[in-house]
């Protein structure tokens, strides 16, 4: 006479091997998950330090705003050196003190300040300046119109009355 004992030989091993398998699939996911929120965390950490680089800059503006008026902040993209700023003055040192931030802060960091704009509708002369902060984000796969291939970009608006 066969007991249940016998028909029954092997299936703890079955078992025991399912659970292998699910458990490590699980933990592939969570691997996984891990991996992704690594690199968002990256993203999210480059996106706040543009942004404080624009700030920045945007309050320079903003205190020097004779010079601002006269056209030292403007900023070409992959200008290493200000271009219009005479040398040695409060926008010069301000723009190379940025310009070099933006170098250490974000990979292939490189900014933009367009020429002021009057602000349609304002009182007196206020000004609007366009701040693009670009850098290399390996987790993008487009094309910035502004910035290029692979490239993240930050725009800020500053406004001042000058």
């Amino acid at each position: 006479m066969i007991t249940r004992r016998q028909n029954q030989r092997g299936a703890t091993l079955i078992e025991v091997l399912v659970t292998i398998v699910v458990v490590s699939i699980g933990l592939l996911g969570m691997a996984a998950l891990q991996l992704k929120s690594a690199a968002v965390n990256q993203s999210s950490y480059q996106r706040l330090q543009a942004a404080n680089l624009a700030y920045e800059i945007a309050d320079s503006i903003s205190i020097n705003q004779r010079q601002a008026r006269d056209g030292n902040y403007e900023l070409a993209r992959a200008d290493n050196v200000p271009q219009n700023a005479i040398v040695g003055t409060a926008a010069d040192i301000d723009l190379r003190r940025w310009i070099a931030s933006v170098g250490n802060r974000l990979p292939e960091g490189d900014l933009i300040i367009e020429a002021p704009v009057a602000i349609a509708g304002a009182v007196g002369t206020a000004r609007q300046y366009n701040i693009t902060i670009c850098w290399f984000d390996k987790h993008i796969d487009n094309i910035d119109a502004n910035c290029g291939q692979n490239q993240s970009s930050f725009t800020f608006l500053a406004s001042s009355r000058i």
